[in-house]
C-alpha cells in the first residue's frame, strides 16, 4: 500500500509539472512536422528546415546548422508566414524559435535584385 501511495503522488506531481508549463505558454501550439526554410541574410540564401510545432509566438524547427545566424528569417510559405524570430533554445539540430513581432518588416533583395 505504501508503494502505490508513492507512485501515485509522484505521478500526480508529474502531471502537475507538466500542467504548469503547459499553462505558462502564451500561445498553444499546432504540431506540423512540414518543410520551410530559413532565410539567412539579406541576399535570400536559405536552408531548409523542418518545424514540428508552431504557435503565434514561435516555433520548434530542426535545421541542419547550428547555431543559427542572427536575424534569421522563417518562410513558411505552405502557411504564408514569413517572420523574422530569436533562438531562445537549442539542443543541437532543434531549435525552440520566438518570432520577433516588434520588428519592421524586412524587404529582402536578392542577388538579381528582385524583392523577395
Amino acid at each position: 500500500m505504501y508503494v502505490r501511495a508513492s507512485f501515485t503522488s509522484l505521478f500526480t506531481a508529474a502531471k502537475r509539472a507538466d500542467n504548469l508549463r503547459e499553462n505558462r505558454r502564451k500561445f498553444s501550439r499546432e504540431d506540423t512536422g512540414e518543410m520551410a526554410e530559413i532565410i539567412v541574410d539579406l541576399t535570400g540564401h536559405t536552408i531548409e528546415c523542418v518545424v514540428h510545432n508552431i504557435s503565434d509566438g514561435g516555433a520548434m524547427i530542426e535545421a541542419c546548422i547550428n547555431p543559427l545566424p542572427e536575424r534569421p528569417i522563417l518562410n513558411y510559405k505552405k502557411r504564408g508566414i514569413r517572420k523574422l524570430f530569436r533562438v531562445v533554445w537549442s539542443d543541437g539540430i532543434n531549435s525552440g524559435i520566438e518570432f520577433i513581432r516588434d520588428e519592421p518588416e524586412l524587404i529582402l533583395v536578392s542577388q538579381s535584385n528582385k524583392v523577395l
